[in-house]
């Protein structure tokens, strides 16, 4: 992983793992809406950098719109994670699509881009270590403690549903960016990340109203300042969405996502420190701090597997 690939990966994560802290305490009339003002911020900020840097052009072919497509599986992704949550508790439901989400990616990266493919078995196995790690290591934070929720018990329809929403989830975030990396390596049609970006945005924006209008309610705040702070959720997100493409750029399909995955890490530690949700120095935080280590370390091995190749390669020469 070269410099920039590390930067990018760290800009990441640290932005997705942020991004809900400035709105955590907003009152939103439903989920819909906070993810509404994510789509917004970020079409914003696409269309912005996109006018900033010249790359206009870039948008005048039609497979240059691919990446809707991927803003559309990002709505659909937010809206089955909402009947996960609603059904099977947060905790169970993040415990199916996180995991899944690096699955998910990494497999994507290993039969359409090709991602180690010619590797060799020593490194595979290195791979597959790392991964079944990284999955530990979140799974460790997600189930360190009681999610709080009285929905986890429920059974039959109820439950089936929420699984089948978390499957989903997990699926569709593990794949909205395909449509976008696609374009930019395989079409021939050359396409910045960051102007891929826009029109992935504009995806995002279209499918997350369509969601917003079907629950009939307007996204308005109680004020001003939480119109501020849900704009700051939506900025840190995209900067996250903007480096996550760049990392991808850098380092790989699979490596790259499966970086950007453990946003979920950052995220726990603002709930330990933060929020004290769970209580520091209580048995879940522990926990959770010896996941983030766990899933850190990780995902360093697996974003660096390319050099573990190289490295490999070198001990083998005569």
């Amino acid at each position: 992983m070269d410099t920039l690939g590390i930067f990018y990966a760290i800009a990441t994560v640290m932005a997705w793992g942020t991004w809900l802290v400035p709105s955590q305490k907003v009152k939103f009339v439903n989920e819909q809406v906070k993810i509404f003002y994510v789509a917004v911020a970020t079409c914003l900020i696409a269309a912005v950098i996109l006018f900033v840097r010249g790359e206009q052009t870039q948008l005048e072919s039609a497979v240059a719109w691919m990446p809707v497509i991927g803003g559309l599986i990002w709505a659909v992704s937010a809206y089955c994670a909402f009947v996960a949550c609603k059904h099977i508790g947060i905790a169970k439901a993040f415990g199916i699509w996180a995991p899944l989400n690096i699955i998910v990616s990494f497999i994507w990266g290993l039969t359409l881009f090709g991602q180690f493919r010619d590797s060799s078995l020593l490194i595979g196995l290195v791979a597959i270590q790392a991964i079944a790690l990284v999955i530990l290591g979140i799974l460790m934070i997600i189930f360190s403690g009681d999610s709080g929720s009285d929905q986890e018990d429920k059974e039959g329809k109820s439950a089936i549903r929420g699984l089948l929403g978390a499957i989903g989830a997990g699926i569709l975030w593990g794949t909205f960016y395909i449509p976008a990396t696609y374009v930019s390596q395989k079409s021939g049609v050359e396409i910045s990340p960051w102007a891929s970006g826009l029109p992935l945005a504009v995806g995002m924006v279209i499918g997350t109203s369509i969601m917003v209008a079907l629950t009939g309610k307007a996204p308005k705040m109680e004020n001003k300042l939480d119109y501020v702070r849900v704009f700051s959720s939506g900025t840190l997100w995209a900067i996250g969405f903007f480096g996550m493409l760049l990392t991808v750029e850098a380092i790989g399909t699979g490596p790259g996502y499966t970086i950007a995955s453990l946003c979920v890490v950052v995220n726990a530690l603002w709930g330990v420190f933060y929020f004290k949700d769970p209580t520091p120095k209580s048995r879940a935080a522990m926990l959770t701090i010896l996941g983030v280590i766990i899933a850190t370390l990780a995902g360093f091995v697996l974003g660096n597997l390319g050099l573990l190749e190289k490295m490999y390669e070198i001990t083998r020469l005569p």
